[in-house]
């Protein structure tokens, strides 16, 4: 799943979050045993598994642990390090950008941020490439390494390091005729074309070099060494941010600035994929003579529905901005923009979970055992559904206040905004770990039409609404309405005929969610009516007094014993690691 990336999100313009494992667009598919030392029966690996046919040891591959080698520390101790980096790297991105974003509306104006917010949703498209590419990458340089077929290993490096390169090449065309149609494509503020130009062509750059460090960033993944990568991660956000606010304070700030921040740190991002990829696997190198054009196909062909997917999803979540410039024009952009970091900030934390789960669906599945599966699978969904609805009710309750303290007054009325962004996440994100089941039956061409139908339905109600009258508020409305759909009428009823259940299994747990969710709004509602926060004191004292009491009601209430205990021993294990 992509989140809002680059210029105000996560500094890479793919990066994924947390203890990345490949996700449910497409990317993470069942490791068929493959005989790597012909491309021919490479290649007929690949057709076998598209077809859907999966024996039990293909089943099997996927579960198992890969063996990556002296660098792969298998253990409590390697996964909690991996677990706390991971933490620890979005606590940092999360503090830069509560600070980054009043930082770019004061210094730039809301014009100029709108134009940062569209350049970015449009180069996210981008993505469709980035991701599909490397999820293939993740897939088949994994199975040569588990296998210990170094050969086959660099012919899979190499052929996808060029296809990354003529990626580069191809993406060079969208890129260009968007910098130059730029002002005949969207409204753009005549003193800000030359500047919203070079910051598109600066994330266009950022993009391509994220497609090529992906390639090489695939180490680190398979060595499961996310701590290092987290490292880098790291250092990419502080040199984004750091490189602009330095240039702002030695000159008269603009948005050419953030372009050049963005190079900067997409240097220092790429540079970092590739000291990684040499100590992490030295037994790779860059050969053109290992490069085998038989390979091509399999690798772009693996991605298809992945992409179509991740089209869809790009129209649901993606494309609210290309339309609010269009139609409301880039100061509308600009407010708009400024609250996106909320939703963001949700999404990263719901993900951050999921590869924990993702190994153990897949396991579940592997072996056959469908009473644990189900299990697992509905109490994914109700944990999540009521750990989210705690953040989530706090923004939708204290909203107002917290725009005002964080942005200024003038940004309060757009708490409407603010709760059509994050409230539909509480339902939307609790039913993520069920695309894990529908990847592990194979669901993922029908996931990846349903989501590009209700894309461009999508597109069509948002703009229907902005027209009808209901103005800015009609995008993240048309948004949270789709969006839901999806999930709740697709993704969860179609995974509970898949295992078995009713189609309406997953509902109460997602009511659940939404209930906890609306009471804790509820109760900021009223503390904040009798008492309006006007300083981060006590703003911080009602989210306190709010999650305490909330947190005690979860856990005896809303919780089973089961829930409990599984939740007791994870502390456990992770104190005594």
């Amino acid at each position: 799943m992509l989140t809002r990336a680059s210029a105000h999100g996560d500094p890479s313009i793919s990066g994924r979050a947390c203890c990345e494992k490949p996700r449910d667009s497409g990317e993470l598919k069942r490791l068929l045993p493959v005989d790597t030392g012909s491309s021919e029966r490479w290649t007929a690996a690949l057709h076998h598994d598209q077809r859907g046919g999966v024996g039990s040891t293909s089943l099997d591959a996927a579960a198992a642990p890969t063996r990556t080698g002296p660098e792969d520390h298998s253990g409590s101790r390697r996964f909690s390090l991996n677990v706390l980096s991971s933490f620890g790297f979005i606590s940092l991105n999360a503090g830069l950008m509560v600070w980054y974003v009043p930082f770019l509306l004061s210094n730039l104006g809301l014009a100029a941020y709108g134009m940062l917010s569209l350049v970015n949703s449009l180069v996210l498209y981008l993505a469709i490439v980035t991701d599909s590419l490397n999820g293939s990458v993740f897939r088949y340089l994994g199975i040569d390494l588990s296998q210990g077929n170094v050969a086959s290993a660099n012919r899979t490096f190499n052929s996808a390091l060029i296809l990354a390169v003529y990626g580069c090449c191809v993406l060079l065309v969208p890129i260009g005729a968007t910098i130059y149609l730029l002002p005949l494509m969207f409204q753009v503020p005549p003193d800000l074309v030359a500047a919203t130009r070079f910051l598109l062509a600066a994330i266009g750059v950022a993009a391509m070099a994220a497609l090529v460090g992906g390639v090489f960033g695939v180490s680190s993944l398979i060595r499961h060494r996310f701590d290092l990568r987290n490292i880098v991660r790291s250092l990419v956000a502080l040199c984004r941010i750091g490189v602009v606010a330095l240039l702002f304070a030695v000159e008269s700030p603009s948005l050419v600035h953030v372009g050049i921040g963005l190079i900067v740190a997409a240097t220092v991002g790429l540079a970092g994929e590739v000291l990684l990829w040499r100590k992490l696997t030295p037994e790779l190198s860059i050969n053109p003579r290992l490069i085998e054009r038989a390979r091509f196909r399999p690798l772009i062909g693996l991605g298809g529905w992945s992409a179509i997917n991740v089209i869809g999803l790009l129209f649901i979540m993606q494309v609210d901005v290309v339309i609010v410039n269009k139609l409301l024009g880039p100061e509308a952009t600009g407010r708009y923009a400024s609250v996106l970091l909320f939703p963001v900030l949700i999404y990263t934390m719901g993900e951050a979970v999921l590869p924990v789960l993702s190994p153990a669906i897949m396991a579940h599945y592997a072996t056959g055992a469908r009473q644990a599966l189900q299990d697992l699978a509905r109490r994914s969904v109700r944990l999540l559904a009521v750990a989210l609805a705690l953040p989530i009710g706090l923004l939708c309750g204290m909203g107002a206040p917290l725009l005002a303290l964080w942005l200024g007054p003038a940004f309060a009325d757009l708490e409407t905004i603010l709760i059509l962004l994050v409230a539909p996440l509480t339902i939307n994100l609790a039913t993520r770990p069920l695309s894990y089941v529908l990847t592990a039956y194979n669901e993922v061409k029908i996931q990846g039409l349903v989501t590009l139908v209700l894309g461009a339905a999508n597109v069509v109600l948002a703009i229907a609404l902005v027209r009808a009258g209901w103005g800015l508020v009609g995008v993240p409305a048309a948004a949270a309405l789709v969006w839901t759909v999806r999930n709740v009428l697709f993704v969860s009823s179609r995974s509970a005929v898949l295992l078995g259940l009713r189609w309406y299994a997953f509902i109460g747990h997602l009511a659940i969610g939404l209930l906890a969710m609306a009471g804790v709004a509820a109760l900021g509602r009223i503390l904040r009516a009798l008492w309006w926060p006007t300083d981060w004191p006590s703003l911080a004292f009602f989210a306190a007094v709010i999650s305490l009491a909330y947190g005690a009601f979860a856990y005896f209430i809303l919780m089973t014993k089961a829930d409990r205990a599984l939740v007791s021993s994870a502390f456990a294990r992770r104190s005594a690691s």
